[in-house]
């Protein structure tokens, strides 16, 4: 069958559903299984939906969801009732975004008065990926971050919990909320290095949060790099460490140039596709320290990193200039 034969199907199914719902109000239905008939209706109006899935006709097949979702409502059928709403926001995803948040908000609101925090949690992710990749608003994006680790926290989750925190503080600082990043990093980090399965991503996570303090200021950068390594020693043999150490060397020295200098010769440039000018500058840029070489050339530079590199860079040049 085609998809005008599917949604046909469905449209007619839609018929029949709001026939069952129609007669379940009339008085005798009232008196002799009117309830049943609403049931009956929702079993039907979800079956509608899935055909417009067929169909592929995204918008219908959430509508549907949606009208099962009410008649459990009006059943008490709660669990029921936000399955479908779950159901209708994964339907919506694929042609009205807004929509989709709406629809997953309402299954929220209904898991989070059955204590259900943990399900909130994962819907609150889901909303957050719809702002950060479709409606592209990192600050709505945070917030459901947010309440999702707030979420785990409660039921115990931690991971999960920590999960979400890392990506608001890696949005954060983005948009140079540092000190905001900074906290996320720090108590993140050191949760980490007392878990033996956790402990070698702690360095990682103090190395972000030093390079957010050099956004702010160098001697808080240098502060807070002594303060991980005497609370967490392993951090001073870490590239990470090293790297940080080299480039508040280039700040103190207001050498520009020693931050910028070229590999020469082994330049991976080139071997990055479809990357945008400024992460090849930043490649470039990083290339010249030893150091800096070498953590790249184990650990590839990404967006969010080379973004921070950047900006620290841009802070050297204005101390340079600010002396001239």
């Amino acid at each position: 069958m085609d998809n005008s034969g599917k949604e046909a199907e469905a449209m007619a199914l839609l018929a029949e559903a709001e026939r069952k719902v129609k007669n379940s109000q009339s008085f005798f239905s009232g008196l002799f299984g009117g309830s049943s008939k609403v049931e009956e209706a929702c079993e039907i109006y979800a079956r509608a939906a899935n055909m417009f899935k067929m169909a592929k006709n995204w918008s219908a097949a959430g509508n549907a969801f949606c009208q099962a979702a009410q008649l459990h409502l009006q059943l008490q059928s709660k669990h029921d009732a936000a399955t479908c709403f779950v159901d209708a926001g994964n339907a919506f995803k694929k042609a009205d975004p807004q929509e989709a948040i709406n629809c997953l908000m309402r299954a929220i609101e209904i898991y989070t008065d059955m204590g259900r925090f943990t399900i909130a949690a994962k819907h609150h992710i889901s909303i957050a990926e719809i702002y950060e990749t479709e409606l592209v608003d990192i600050e709505k994006a945070i917030a459901h971050y947010e309440q999702s680790a707030d979420y785990y926290k409660g039921e115990e989750s931690n991971s999960s919990a920590n999960k979400c925190l890392l990506k608001v503080a890696g949005y954060a600082a983005q948009l140079e909320q540092y000190q905001k990043a900074i906290d996320i990093y720090e108590q993140v980090g050191t949760n980490a290095m007392d878990s033996p399965l956790l402990k070698y991503s702690a360095k990682d996570y103090f190395f972000k949060a030093a390079l957010c303090h050099f956004c702010i200021d160098m001697l808080n950068a240098k502060l807070a790099v002594q303060k991980y390594e005497e609370l967490f020693p392993a951090f001073s043999d870490s590239r990470e460490c090293k790297l940080m150490k080299k480039l508040l060397e280039a700040h103190e020295e207001q050498n520009v140039d020693s931050y910028t200098e070229s590999r020469g010769g082994g330049s991976r440039v080139g071997d990055v596709e479809g990357v945008e000018a400024g992460f090849e500058a930043a490649l470039t840029l990083t290339g010249a320290c030893g150091q800096v070489k070498e953590y790249d050339s184990i650990s590839r530079l990404d967006q969010w990193l080379t973004t921070l590199l950047l900006r620290i860079k841009k802070t050297i040049q204005g101390d340079e200039e600010d002396l001239r």
